[in-house]
Order: C-alpha cells, then structure tokens, then sequence
C-alpha cells in the first residue's frame, strides 16, 4: 500500500518518492527500481531515516548555536538528539506546502516568519531574518535534478546558506572518487578546529578509493562539484554548481554514505562569515544538484 503521506514521480525508469511533510524529503530514489540513494520506512517521519533532505537558512553545525551577524547576536536551540549545536537550519524539520505537482516534476515551499523587521528584540533564540525557500525535483533522461532557493523576506541582510543531504547507497566494494584541496579537521564535538588535513587523510578519493573502516564526518574543501560512486550495481553521478564545499559523512559500517553539497564550511558563522552569502533583502541564493547513475 503506498504511504499516504509521499507522493511519487516518474520519468525514463527514474522514480521518486516525495515526503513534504517531513522536511520536504525525498523518501527514495531508483532508476529501473534500483536504488540510488537509501529507501526509508514507510510512515517514517524522521528526514535522517530518509532518502535526502534540503539544507536551509545553513547547513551543518553551529557551534552550540550561537553567533553574531552585523550587530544581531543569536542563540539557536539545539535541534537533533544529544547535540549541543543547532544543526542544518531549520528546513529539514519542517512541513513544506507542495507547489506543483506533475507525473515528473513537483516544487516545495517552506516559509520562516523570523522576528519581525529589524531591529529585532535582544539575542532572539531563533532564527530572525524572515526568508522563503522552494525546492524543485525533476526527473528525465539525465537522472534527478533538485534546485533550492532561498529568499530573503527580512528587511535587512541575511546570511544564507544552501545545501542537501542525500544518502547514497553504500555497499561493500563501493568505491568513492571526488577531487578536493584539503579536509577541515574537527574537535570531539565535530566543530572545525581551524587545522587542515591533506585530502587525501582518510584515503585517496582523487583516484577513487574505497570508504574507509572509521566514520567520516567532515568537510572538503574547494571541492570541484563533482564525484562519483563505483559498486556492483553500477556507478552513480553527483554534480553540484554553488557548493564549493562537500561535507562527507560515512559512518563506519554503515549502508549508505553522504555526499552534503553546500555552500559554506560548518561553523562559517562564527569561524568564516565572509564565507556565507550576505543576502540583500529580496534577493535568491541557489544550489542545484543532479544526480545520474549508470546499472551495470
């Protein structure tokens, strides 16, 4: 029986499943009904048990959710189990309003009122700056296409971030090739600790490597917007344009891995503000992703 609460999309043997009230997910992703990225649970309302999820007003950490921006000092609430962060905005936890909905396309709305027009009352415990996000999903002959814009509806600057989380189907002979300048290495509590690592500190991902026996939860710098996945069922194409930066998570032993195309560095807050989109009132920031795959 299909879940009442995803609707599907189809075109030249890819398939979605469409979960807008849980974060405005993707719940699956096949192509000629082999998976691309995980399958959820059916019902499940949790996006990390899904299949991918947007990333919006930021992506990943805040350390323990505190920041500054142009005289506004914020305290975000932590937002996912034993964190002491705010984590990934606040996009991923909401119900997105289905805009359009074809037999092989569909768009998402989610809409932040913040606090009002600036100036906004003293240290707000969450998010401020009013701003608009859309998704859209294609499918076709090139695989899956996901757009995500977010708008800024304040009335004064907002820092913006975009990204997406999809898992990746992950297997034993999976191999993982990407090219990338350097690896930001992290404290105990997964916040960057201004030191860098070679990229090729967990393994030689440039010429294809397979994921290693330790978890993997960092991020890549000036990554090149492409990578690849090589297994036994086929290879999959990961493309991204306005992501400079891909954040991997592979938890060890784990069946899938992330490939987090986004936009700024975790903590770029606090740690590399020059690095998030200082977004003029009215004005879009994008991300576009497509994802292709090739069965063996």
């Amino acid at each position: 029986m299909a879940d009442p609460h995803t609707f599907a999309i189809a075109a030249s043997g890819w398939r979605a499943e469409i979960a807008p009230g849980v974060g405005g997910s993707l719940a699956s992703l096949t192509l000629d009904d082999v998976p691309v990225l995980r399958s959820a649970r059916a019902g499940s309302a949790d996006p990390t048990e899904l299949a991918c999820f947007p990333l919006v007003p930021f992506a990943n950490r805040v350390d323990r959710g505190l920041f500054s921006w142009q005289g506004t000092n914020v305290s975000l609430k932590p937002n996912h189990l034993a964190e002491v962060h705010a984590l990934h905005g606040s996009g991923w936890q909401a119900e997105w309003e289905v805009m359009q909905r074809r037999e092989f396309k569909a768009s998402m709305r989610y809409r932040h009122d913040g606090c009002g027009p600036a100036p906004f009352p003293s240290d707000p415990d969450r998010w401020p700056w009013a701003f608009e996000a859309e998704q859209r999903v294609r499918l076709g002959k090139r695989g899956c296409a996901i757009t995500l814009d977010v708008t800024n509806c304040a009335n004064v600057p907002m820092p913006a971030g975009v990204g997406l989380h999809p898992y990746f189907r992950r297997r034993t002979e999976t191999r993982l090739r990407f090219r990338s300048n350097g690896i930001f290495l992290v404290d105990e509590l997964l916040v960057p600790t201004g030191e860098f690592a070679a990229s090729d500190h967990f393994a030689d991902f440039s010429h294809g490597a397979a994921l290693p026996d330790r978890t993997i939860d960092h991020c890549f710098v000036a990554w090149d917007g492409e990578a690849v996945l090589e297994d036994a069922l086929g290879t999959i194409h990961l493309s991204a344009q306005g992501a400079p930066y891909v954040h991997v998570y592979a938890p060890a032993g784990a069946d899938f891995v992330c490939l987090e195309p986004v936009s700024h560095m975790p903590d770029a807050l606090n740690q590399d503000p020059g690095g998030v989109t200082s977004l003029p009132p009215g004005c879009t920031a994008s991300l576009r992703v497509w994802i292709e795959a090739e069965l063996a």
